[in-house]
């Protein structure tokens, strides 16, 4: 049965029309025709719809049949306490984990960090509009939290057992699939990334006051930007999220 994604709220006996690309394809390639069942995607759930008028760069579907909403989620698993970093960068990380799912993101001002949190607020509203347009492209049902930034000294850890601090300096750390086999998958993760420069030895201090785990990544150093993005997705897979 063919697929298609329809941007807007749906429901049943709804009257849509599908995209003008979307249309085009089913009326050249699918060679569909009034009466046609087809699978409707929105970013809530999927419907089973039927094919009512067919236009020259037009195709009108009636929504039928609700198969399945799809599941909200109640709890932040994987928070990302990320390092203010310059614009662009920032830009980038947010954009990408809105896309591969990261729950929430706390923009730490620590020791090292390019960017001071009093000027970084100001780009408050920019986020926002970065992980909305990210979480329309993704159809995410579940957009990322981005909080106000903070400094270090003043994250918030309560209720999080996993924590995790990625880090390059001289200090005892464990591989990051040693630290996977050692404690409860399931429980919420916050990860720590420091900036371009690392973390200072008062950061390191701070978070063994925290209880953070120090990882080091095996192989290259990854930048600033790409490591909450690469730690984010082994949990998620190790979580079987993905």
């Amino acid at each position: 049965m063919n697929k298609f994604f329809v941007r807007q709220k749906l429901s049943i006996d709804d009257i849509t029309h599908l995209s003008d690309v979307d249309s085009e394809y089913a009326i050249n390639t699918l060679r569909i025709n009034i009466g046609d069942v087809v699978e409707i995607e929105t970013y809530e759930a999927m419907y089973l719809g039927i094919i009512t008028d067919i236009q020259k760069k037009s195709v009108e579907v009636e929504i039928r049949e609700e198969v399945k909403k799809k599941g909200i989620k109640d709890s932040v698993d994987i928070t990302v306490a990320q390092s203010l970093i310059s614009r662009n960068k920032f830009h980038f990380f947010l954009q990408k984990a809105t896309e591969i799912g990261i729950d929430r993101v706390i923009p730490v001002e620590s020791q090292y960090s390019t960017i001071k949190r009093h000027k970084a607020v100001k780009e408050y509203g920019s986020w926002k509009k970065i992980i909305e347009d990210a979480t329309e492209q993704s159809r995410t049902t579940n957009p990322l939290i981005i909080e106000k930034p903070v400094k270090l000294e003043d994250l918030n850890t309560n209720n999080i057992s996993n924590r995790v601090c990625l880090c390059t300096e001289n200090t005892e750390y464990i591989s990051l699939q040693k630290y996977l086999k050692t404690i409860n998958i399931k429980e919420p993760f916050l990860i720590a990334i420091g900036p371009e420069k690392g973390w200072s030895s008062k950061d390191i201090n701070l978070f063994k006051s925290l209880d953070f785990t120090f990882v080091k990544l095996q192989g290259n150093i990854l930048r600033t930007e790409s490591v909450g993005l690469v730690v984010g997705s082994i949990i998620k897979y190790v979580k079987g999220e993905i």
